[in-house]
């Protein structure tokens, strides 16, 4: 798979497609235009990646070869940025130019030579801001595949045309001249494709990301139990590699010697580590936050966890349809109706006699300035940009229409727990001790096991750090301290030995109010650390991560709307129920990898539900990427953010629901809007063609491009009331 840069719509991705499978050896060939790559498969005596290159850069885009994936996809973004800045500055210069142009000539103010000063600011705009619509319309009319680009260009080269005939003849129709429309044609168009160009650029950070997960380099343990540290492509099944305390795991593999702690959290999203031990597997890209363990590599490369991880998030972006363009599938249509239209429009009125040559030109060339696109173009990308704003002031990043289109039709709600609806760090909740103990002595545990928890960087040992330090407890360094991953701490204080820990029960004796703590504790799923004064148990902590303050109201509205909410988590079954049962969510699916999430999103597809997934880990963004709807959870991994379509700033699982009434608002008014675009077409249409010339009425070009602008303007107008929403 290569990265392909410089397609803008469909239409290029079909002709990149095009020019790939025309070149000798190349065999099959499949553009992905919302990942902006390409997949080949060629002959490697007939044809090379260079060579395929070359097509396609004669083709007018670009197609990148590095030697690695992450190359590849550095190079792709960066390009990707230097033409959104591109844009960004014809999409200024645009505005800049013809707005001054327009108000002086819808005001008919008149200055000397005003007509070629016009003229060349239009050249300005059409042939530098909006080259490209030139360039996409006519190889998409080439192609039989007329989309907007095309409409654009027919509009304005005509409108300009019809301008310089004016202009230049001395024997002229008319006197008018609609420069300006054929400038406003280009800016407000080129406005749309620029926020669909920065809606694209986001989907190669999340592979950027990705990718960055992967380290570059392992160390080796060689046959003489030396180590060498080597570039982790020459890592092999079978080697033995050592990982140390702070490295991310290169390879898949079981652990042969040693114990440690390992974040896992891009795979399951649960912030406690994992202890480990021999016989235990690892998988890529997870850290290691404490000890050392030697492992030997049982998937490398392609076949590791991450790189499926990876490849899931590619596939899901690629078989969603880009951004649906309502505009584009009715131009496909529309299109190449008015242009019949202005044709059969002018013969008609030839037919009547040539006495009638002027009014056929001037009804042929009203027909296509009044059905010019400004309206079309504006009805979706305006009611979208004043709905950003608006979300934005409500805590709602929005980065695409797509979004905003589909919330409004979803079916379920697949949420995730860590960090969604909870808040992603384990706090204790309760705690118990012997009743034995005399206050001194509780004082005293008490600061023993605050001085041994202060060492670890076990999650669990924050939380009973905090929760001691919030009840003031003075801590006491222990004489010794230890800590061996899966069994726990050990320590000494004068004559006493301590272990804090976890328990498998078997320890506590039948009856005992710590063993029925610590029963009830697991029984719902909460993490359990026992303390041991002299091998018995002395106290005992529950912990928990606790849930949002919000999400019972949140998730209560949202079933009210008659979306279906799902629990959908790497945690344990137990503590999953015990979380939904709290905030009143009825389904649950727990103890989910990755590609369970992904296969729970399109087994929810394949029933024609339409799905949305609210996670805020590495873990999710597979599952995200499939989802109708995408929703990442502010403060969440920079990965899930940027394979989401909606991020919630600050994780308030209060603001889905204010989001699905902003969706329901704005397709709401995109409906409208293109009903108002449409309604001047409809009557403008049959105006133009001089139907009501007998009458004494005929709609110039002059008025045409005027009803356009007034098209135009009630888009904007009925757009802004999202403002309220």
């Amino acid at each position: 798979m290569f990265p392909v840069t410089g397609m803008m719509c469909a239409v290029c991705a079909g002709t990149v497609e095009k020019t790939v499978s025309n070149v000798p050896g190349v065999t099959a060939a499949s553009v992905n235009f919302a990942a902006s790559s390409v997949s080949i498969d060629w002959n490697a005596a007939q044809t090379s990646p260079e060579v395929i290159a070359e097509a396609v850069r004669d083709a007018g885009y670009d197609m990148i070869i590095t030697e690695s994936e992450a190359e590849a996809v550095e190079e792709s973004a960066r390009k990707e940025e230097q033409e959104y800045r591109k844009m960004r500055v014809k999409t200024l210069t645009a505005w800049i130019l013809t707005v001054p142009m327009s108000v002086l000539c819808m005001t008919h103010i008149h200055f000397p030579a005003e007509e070629w000063i016009y003229m060349g600011i239009t050249l300005i705009v059409m042939f530098y801001c909006g080259s490209g619509f030139y360039r996409r319309g006519f190889k998409a009319l080439a192609a039989k595949a007329p989309n907007m680009d095309s409409l654009v260009a027919i509009s304005t080269i005509v409108s300009f045309l019809f301008s310089l005939f004016n202009t230049l003849s001395s024997i002229a129709l008319t006197a008018d001249l609609y420069y300006e429309g054929a400038a406003m044609i280009i800016t407000f168009v080129l406005t749309g494709k620029l926020m669909e160009l920065r809606s694209r650029h986001s989907t190669g950070l999340a592979l950027r990301a990705l990718i960055g997960l992967q380290p570059s380099d392992a160390t080796l343990v060689l046959a003489d139990g030396s180590t060498r540290t080597t570039p982790i492509s020459e890592i092999r099944k079978g080697d033995t590699v050592m990982v140390r305390q702070g490295e991310r795991i290169p390879v898949d593999g079981i652990v042969v010697r040693g114990n440690a702690v390992i974040d896992e959290s891009m795979l399951t999203g649960e912030p406690l580590g994992v202890e480990t031990n021999a016989d235990d597997s690892v998988s890529a890209g997870t850290i290691l936050t404490a000890g050392e363990i030697y492992l030997e590599a049982t998937k490398v490369g392609t076949e590791t966890e991450l790189s499926r991880i990876i490849e899931a998030v590619k596939e899901a972006q690629g078989s969603k349809a880009p951004v649906q363009r309502i505009v584009d599938k009715v131009a496909g249509v529309f299109v190449p109706t008015v242009i019949a239209i202005s044709i059969i429009t002018f013969c008609v009125w030839i037919a009547l006699g040539m006495q009638y040559l002027p009014v056929a030109l001037v009804c042929a060339v009203s027909v296509l300035v009044i059905a010019c696109p400004c309206a079309l173009g504006l009805a979706t990308p305006m009611a979208v940009m004043v709905a950003i704003g608006n979300g934005a002031g409500k805590g709602i990043l929005v980065k695409d229409a797509e979004a905003l289109e589909q919330l409004a039709n979803i079916d379920v709600l697949l949420i995730d727990k860590t960090g969604t609806l909870t808040e992603g760090k384990p706090k204790v909740t309760a705690s118990i001790c012997e009743d034995a103990l005399t206050p001194d002595e509780l004082a005293v545990l008490k600061g023993i096991i605050l001085g041994a928890e202060r060492k670890s960087i076990h999650p669990l040992a924050k939380a009973i750090s905090d929760y001691f330090e919030e009840e003031g407890v003075s801590a006491i360094e222990p004489s010794e301290y230890e800590y061996i991953a899966g069994k726990g701490i050990f320590c000494r204080y004068g004559s006493d030995s301590y272990r804090i820990g976890a328990t498998d029960n078997t320890q506590l004796s039948a009856g005992s109010e710590i063993a029925e703590f610590v029963k009830r504790a697991l029984g719902r799923g909460s993490g359990v650390v026992v303390v041991e004064k002299n091998s018995t148990p002395t106290m005992a902590f529950s912990i928990e991560d606790e849930i949002r303050p919000d999400a019972v109201e949140a998730i209560n509205e949202i079933r009210n709307m008659g979306i279906t909410v799902e629990l959908l988590t790497g945690d344990r079954t137990a503590t999953a129920r015990h979380i939904a049962s709290l905030v009143g969510i009825k389904s649950v699916t727990a103890e989910t990898l990755p590609q369970d999430k992904l296969a729970r999103v399109e087994e929810l597809q394949k029933s024609k539900l339409k799905v949305a997934m609210a996670g805020d880990g590495i873990n999710d963004s597979a599952a995200l990427a499939a989802a109708d709807v995408s929703i990442a959870m502010g403060g969440g991994s920079d990965i899930a953010i940027d394979v989401a379509k909606l991020t919630i700033v600050g994780g308030k699982l209060s603001s889905i629901p204010k989001a699905v009434k902003l969706s329901k608002a704005t397709l709401k008014i995109i409906h409208e809007n293109l009903f108002w675009a449409f309604i001047y077409n409809v009557i403008g249409i049959p105006l133009a063609a001089g139907v009501l010339y007998k009458a004494g009425f005929l709609l110039t070009p002059m008025f045409a491009s005027a009803a356009m602008a007034l098209s135009s303007l009630c888009v904007v107008m009925n757009s802004l009331r999202l403002r309220k929403s």
